[in-house]
């Protein structure tokens, strides 16, 4: 697409403004099953999504094909400004004064032979069930690999590019002992294809779904629960919307208000870390063309700004904090690399439960879709995990349900650890001790 003749014609044609918006995706996605390939998959995928503010209304119109005729595009969006009703002002960014640098891609994935991946997955697969006995059956073992490329041009003259691309191995197995039956996933993310270790993987997922088994539930009381860095990010997963300037503007968060408040203990910091270097996703700008840097949302239990796009920014009369993002052709406001952390001392995980008498050492949550309230704070969800007694763990747990508050759970924030990781779903937190939770079981 020749950007500088459509953005011509579009001057030529009325319009104030105009913003080109290109995404392209490579992926590639390969499957073992039973020690065979079951599917090979190469995805390749472009799309330009055009902006343009005619007779201050914003018009937008998107395409596949990098050699759409400009001038129908320029009709196009003409006719779709027209069909506008709303008195809304519109404005198209013209870029921030300055960018931190783009990540340059790891040429390393394109080095390695399929077959190569291939082999991976089918040596992952056979070392899993070799593992222990009581695996029965591996019924997931897949590679996904992403490459990613998007540009912003504009009639300001703004030019930007950022590329991401990394590697995940997804894996999956099934325990059984008597009559009970268990499963449990693991997810692998790499930057670079040499960091893939099979050796670690099919421990890691061996030992997660071996622990499982001869599972049962607990009597119902309040007990102290640690929950483990991968449980703790799904449990944020489910609110971090609650810090978004969508939320406040429908007014549909705790949080409205409460700017320079204490809302969490003082021992937790949130941070939206869009250029945090180990991330699968690094963004030196957002879907908008705005700048983005790292900023703390919870700065020692005070809660210090929402994440905005220009939209809500503009509503509350202040800056986008560059977390304007694409879900589709809506530019919604969404987290980047979103980070529990602390400046107290940090403590393993063993060492937390050697300091619970009675409590709960919480592995896995689900249910979290339908048993969260974001408008409150309230949450209620399945888990399993493990008992702890006298400082000890002593057998597995299924068949719980935790509930709480995420505002006063997060003030009763006893220990965290120093196992921190950033998972799939871009929230990084290590482990994390709460005084009591209510907890139905038996």
């Amino acid at each position: 697409m020749n950007y500088e003749l459509l953005m011509n014609k579009a001057r030529e044609a009325g319009f104030e403004a105009l913003e080109i918006y290109v995404s392209k995706k490579l992926g590639m996605q390969i499957t073992v099953f039973g020690g065979e390939v079951d599917q090979n998959n190469i995805t390749d995928s472009q799309s330009f999504t055009i902006r343009g503010i005619y007779k201050g209304k914003m018009a937008v119109y998107t395409t596949e094909y990098a050699a759409e005729d400009p001038d129908y595009i320029v009709e196009r969006l003409k006719e779709n400004a027209g069909a506008l009703t709303t008195d809304e002002e519109f404005a198209i960014f013209e870029g921030s004064p300055s960018y931190p640098e783009g990540r340059v891609p790891n040429p390393i994935f394109k080095q390695i032979a399929v077959s190569e991946k291939i082999a991976l997955l089918k040596g992952l697969e056979e070392k899993i069930k070799a593992y222990d006995p009581r695996i029965i059956y591996v019924p997931h073992c897949r590679y996904n690999e992403t490459n990613d490329a998007v540009e912003i041009v504009n009639s300001s003259g703004l030019r930007l590019k950022k590329q991401n691309n990394f590697a995940f191995v997804v894996a999956q197995a099934v325990a059984k002992e008597g009559e009970q039956t268990q499963s449990a996933f693991t997810i692998a993310l790499k930057l670079d294809y040499r960091e893939f270790d099979p050796d670690e993987i099919a421990k890691e997922i061996g030992k997660k779904v071996i622990a499982k088994l001869n599972a049962k539930p607990v009597p119902s009381k309040s007990y102290p629960v640690i929950f483990e860095n991968e449980a703790m990010s799904d449990l944020l997963s489910a609110f971090y919307a609650v810090f978004s300037g969508e939320a406040a503007v429908k007014k549909i968060t705790p949080l409205l208000g409460k700017e320079g408040e204490k809302i969490f203990s003082e021992k937790i910091t949130l941070i939206d870390d869009p250029l945090y270097k180990d991330a699968i996703n690094y963004h030196p700008f957002d879907d908008e063309g705005v700048a983005s840097y790292t900023k703390k949302v919870v700065d020692k239990g005070v809660f210090t700004t929402f994440l905005h796009n220009l939209k809500t920014a503009k509503y509350f009369k202040t800056k986008s904090t560059g977390n304007g993002f694409k879900y589709g052709s809506e530019i919604g406001v969404h987290i980047t690399n979103f980070c529990l952390t602390t400046d107290e001392p940090k403590k393993s995980k063993d060492e937390m439960i050697k300091g619970v008498k009675e409590g709960l050492l919480i592995t896995d949550l689900a249910g979290l879709h339908s048993g969260v309230n974001p408008i409150n704070g309230d949450f209620s969800a399945q888990a399993s995990g493990f008992l702890i007694e006298n400082g000890a763990v002593v057998r597995p747990v299924t068949l719980i349900v935790v509930s709480g508050n995420l505002l006063k759970m997060m003030n009763a924030v006893d220990e965290i650890g120093d196992d921190f990781k950033l998972f799939h779903n871009n929230i990084g937190t290590p482990s994390v001790k709460i005084a009591q939770l209510p907890v139905s079981g038996l």
